[in-house]
């Protein structure tokens, strides 16, 4: 391990590192800790202990993966940023999927970088965002724009998309509520009195206009947006606790 000396301590940024891969973690860590402008205070696994960790070493940036089990990176980054808003996160995936991408940055991350991106350019995206900027793969900055293009309405007086209801409709928005009570399609179907395939239609179409990737991902941006408010039953796996 590179020995840091006590005057790069205090200049250095204080990192962690969360990836299910044991070996692109390590591997990662170890080429961090070549660099005197970062210093790496911690490794995690998945997204409950990237939550233990972040709230034991209060690291200044954290680079999460996404695709992790028991709690992923996209439901860690919602608690980490509720509970520790000051900490800055950079998702750093192999995804150049679209949803990813909209799902991370609505999570709270402040960067999404893809992980062949070069140790310079990857401290460099810690340094910026620690300064309070966000940092952007360039390919998927393009992605995102086009997003904004399409959801602004440049003929609404206000310059809004009505981010209170993140383009659902009144029935879709009975369904998210549904999902982050943890009703199954069958549930949602009975209370809501309509077919279950219509049900199964209704929920497909929220995980698309929320660009998530399952009901987990929906209601946590649900609840982060304050689309819902806090519910009983809401699935166990979610609070990564």
């Amino acid at each position: 391990m590179v020995q840091i000396s006590k005057s790069s301590e205090k200049t250095s940024t204080r990192v962690l590192v969360v990836d299910d891969k044991e070996l692109f973690r390590q591997g990662l860590v170890n080429l961090l800790e070549s660099r005197s402008e970062v210093q790496v205070v911690g490794q995690a696994a998945n997204g409950f202990e990237a939550l233990e960790q972040a709230r034991r070493v209060l690291p200044e940036v954290i680079l999460m993966d996404i695709e992790m089990p028991v709690c992923d990176g996209v439901q860690a980054t919602v608690l980490i940023k509720k509970e520790l808003p000051q900490i800055n996160i950079i998702v750093l995936t192999l995804s150049e999927d679209d949803k990813d991408l909209y799902t991370a940055i609505k999570a709270g991350a402040t960067g999404y970088l893809l992980k062949d991106v070069t140790l310079d350019e990857l401290v460099k995206g810690i340094l910026t965002v620690k300064r309070g900027e966000a940092v952007i793969f360039p390919s998927m900055a393009v992605k995102l724009l086009k997003e904004f293009n399409q959801r602004f309405d440049p003929t609404d007086s206000t310059g809004s998309e009505a981010p209170e209801t993140l383009g659902l409709s009144e029935r879709e928005r009975e369904v998210l509520n549904l999902i982050a009570a943890g009703a199954t399609n069958r549930e949602i179907a009975q209370r809501l009195v309509i077919a279950e395939n219509t049900a199964k239609v209704h929920v497909r179409n929220v995980l698309d206009k929320l660009h998530v990737r399952n009901r987990q991902q929906a209601a946590a941006l649900a609840i982060k947006e304050g689309l819902v408010g806090p519910v009983q039953g809401f699935p166990a796996d979610f609070s990564c606790r």
